[in-house]
């Protein structure tokens, strides 16, 4: 069997056991990547067998993770991360991947040179500093599954997830630079400022790289219009800028110094705006398609990833007995440094005020649910094999040594930490409703089942559903909707405002799918869309933080006015500059109010609404929205009258929503057999020609 056959034949296998161990992993209670690891392990003595020997076939290099899966797992996270929310959580994001990781590389470094310096074991200073650079990096694969699963704050994830985003940059720029001084020598203030000038030309460099390929990929994404073309354009942003970033590095000098730059960086900064500005050129029906294939990238380069992490075992060729200590000392520094890079520095954070405070609830999940990954593992494996150090003494290389190191440190994260994730969850109560959110759960609760009893209503008219289950059906969730409508009313006493907020949120949420409609029909253009949707998140924000706990930083002051309702949509359009944008930004507006004033009215018909003076609370509101409304509709007939071409444009849109129409009925009796595809092409030519001629 050649190489190549056995290189597919244990990616098929390997990806085959994973759907397995995601099957597996719920039943077991158990994070997935923690079952991947184990199956890796069950993988080493089956690989013995000469007939499965092919597992081990496909193995982890140091090209294949950094050039091909760190650049799929950096996109997909970044990609799906709300530019604005990391805007909002820039302070405790920016002080956690950068100041923090320092911390922690250089507490390991000192703590663990010491430690093992106490038990027997010489090892460099800089050895124990090159390994707290590659370990102070963070994955949080494992933590944000569990995270979704028990309902953890979604602020507590976005710091999870940014926290690893960019303290990925920094660690492999400190790695980078410490390897290049246990090779070179430290020859002191002139390594420091050498270091230090990699240092920073790495991070502003990958800034600026990141930029300006998210603002190329942005452009190309807008004249790609096609499926496939757009897909592979977010492919290609991924890996060119990563590995561009690499052949500049290699290749650009200033001042006879390489100009390094940080390619995980820039792949973030280039992911972060094509997922926050780039998306908005992408046509809104191929967007779906674009998040669920970086979702299965992610999913099998994951897969991949922790599966081998159990089969890298193998490789080892340091006796585990003999450096058990090390290994038992350097897994405690390791847990001592992320509390150490935790704690102080977001005491220091809380004390400035300049964000919403981080609870010390959350602090002791950050600094006990940090589990480390692929990045860890990139790195080790792109030291050389011959790195040596004079004052290296021991029998093995100083590869194998941290290579043994790393995979230790990593399987403790996973197999301890990772499996305690879930009862630290709940020991800090960090899963429990908080602030104004039980109002939301009751008055949620009241909501679904009236819908439930609504839809059990319309069913008594079908002649096929058997009147005794129904009335069984019915039974059950009467008594659900009264009992979770006393629990409503019992608790209603001044209650009002937080239910304004709560009802306020659902409105929000109605115009923002009302408005990705509209822009999704051509009925709205770029600028228009994203000018009301950025004002409706803003106010959502706030509305979600006093929903969870008291507005209580400096910042939101000057933020408060976005709370009234009257001013969630400027009716400024001075970035409007074409006559027919101002018609359709106005008409959205219009469109977007009656629909949130139509679904309201049909919202407050419901009796277990009608608490705590819901009744005004539902007119206010309405009220407000009627007005958005008029006020839009006056702006749409004032443009019509200056500018009478407008009745045109009217007529375009129309005539697009009937083509739509057609289309879709089209599509319908094709796939009901109805018409063949050659008749369904036929007529949709047919259709279009007359829609243009028309127009």
């Amino acid at each position: 069997m050649s190489a190549t056959v056995q290189i597919i034949l244990s990616l098929i296998t390997l990806l085959f056991l994973s759907i397995f161990a995601h099957i597996a992993a719920p039943r077991l209670r158990l994070p997935y990547s923690v079952v991947l690891v184990l199956v890796g392990f069950l993988l080493i003595p089956l690989s013995k067998v000469p007939f499965f020997s092919y597992i081990t076939g496909f193995q982890l290099t140091s090209e294949l993770l950094f050039f091909v899966f760190l650049p799929t797992l950096i996109f997909e996270s970044a990609f799906n991360m709300n530019i604005r929310r990391i805007g909002e959580n820039i302070g405790a994001i920016s002080v956690l991947a950068i100041v923090g990781l320092l911390l922690s590389a250089f507490f390991i470094a000192f703590a663990g040179y010491w430690g093992l310096r106490a038990i027997g074991f010489e090892v460099p200073f800089v050895v124990v500093l090159l390994f707290g650079a590659l370990i102070s990096a963070t994955d949080p694969v494992a933590i944000l599954a569990l995270f979704k699963d028990f309902g953890a704050p979604r602020r507590l994830a976005l710091i999870f997830e940014g926290e690893s985003l960019f303290n990925d940059a920094t660690a492999l720029a400190l790695f980078l630079i410490v390897m290049e001084s246990v090779s070179a020598g430290f020859h002191g203030a002139a390594s420091l400022l050498h270091g230090l000038f990699i240092f920073l030309s790495m991070l502003f460099g990958g800034t600026v790289f990141g930029f300006v390929m998210g603002w190329v990929f942005t452009r190309l994404l807008q004249f790609a219009r096609h499926e496939h073309l757009q897909i592979t354009l977010t492919m290609l942003a991924a890996h060119a800028t990563f590995l561009l970033s690499e052949f500049i590095s290699n290749s650009l000098t200033l001042w006879g110094e390489h100009v390094h730059i940080s390619s995980i960086l820039a792949t973030v900064i280039t992911s972060l705006i094509i997922g926050s500005y780039g998306r908005f050129k992408i046509m809104p029906e191929v967007q779906e398609y674009i998040a669920r294939f970086w979702s299965y990238a992610a999913f099998v380069a994951n897969s991949l990833v922790f599966i081998l992490l159990g089969l890298l075992f193998t490789t080892l060729s340091v006796g585990v007995t003999d450096i058990l200590p090390a290994l038992a000392v350097i897994i405690l520094v390791v847990v001592a440094a992320r509390a150490f890079s935790v704690y102080p520095v977001i005491a220091a954070l809380n004390a400035i005020r300049l964000e919403q405070p981080i609870p010390r609830s959350w602090q002791h999940l950050m600094a006990w649910g940090s589990l480390r990954g692929a990045l860890a593992v990139t790195m080790v494996l792109m030291i050389p094999d011959t790195l040596s150090h004079p004052e290296w003494k021991q029998a093995y290389s100083i590869k194998e040594f941290i290579l043994a190191l790393t995979i230790a440190c990593i399987y403790f994260t996973l197999f301890f930490k990772a499996t305690t994730i879930n009862g630290a969850i709940r020991r800090f109560r960090i899963n429990e409703l908080q602030g104004l959110e039980p109002i939301a759960y009751r008055e949620g609760k009241v909501y679904v089942y009236a819908q439930t009893l609504l839809r059990l209503a319309s069913l008594h008219d079908q002649p096929l559903v058997d009147k005794n289950a129904l009335q069984e059906l019915e039974q059950k969730y009467t008594a659900l909707y009264r009992q979770a409508y006393d629990e409503l009313s019992s608790d209603a006493h001044g209650f009002a405002a937080m239910f304004a907020r709560v009802l306020r949120m659902h409105a929000i949420g109605i115009e923002k799918r009302m408005l990705k409609e509209l822009y999704a029909a051509a009925e709205l253009t770029e600028t228009g869309y994203r000018r009301v949707l950025g004002k409706l998140e803003r106010q959502l924000s706030l509305l979600e933080r006093e929903l969870t706990g008291p507005l209580n930083f400096k910042s939101v002051r000057g933020k408060r006015r976005w709370l009234r309702l009257g001013q969630i949509i400027n009716m400024s359009t001075d970035n409007l500059a074409d006559p027919a944008d101002k018609y359709l930004y106005y008409r959205a507006l219009a469109m977007c109010s009656q629909q949130v004033a139509s679904q309201l009215s049909r919202l407050a018909e419901h009796e277990g609404l009608r608490l705590f003076d819901a009744d005004k609370t539902f007119a206010d509101i309405l009220g407000q929205y009627r007005e958005h409304k008029n006020l839009a509709l006056a702006k749409v007939k004032d443009l019509q009258q200056r500018f009478p071409q407008l009745a045109s444009r009217q007529l375009e849109i129309m005539d697009q929503e009937l083509l739509q129409s057609q289309t879709l009925s089209l599509e319908e009796m094709e796939s009901s057999e109805v018409i063949t595809p050659a008749v369904k092409t036929v007529l949709f030519g047919e259709l279009k020609q007359q829609h243009q001629s028309e127009c």
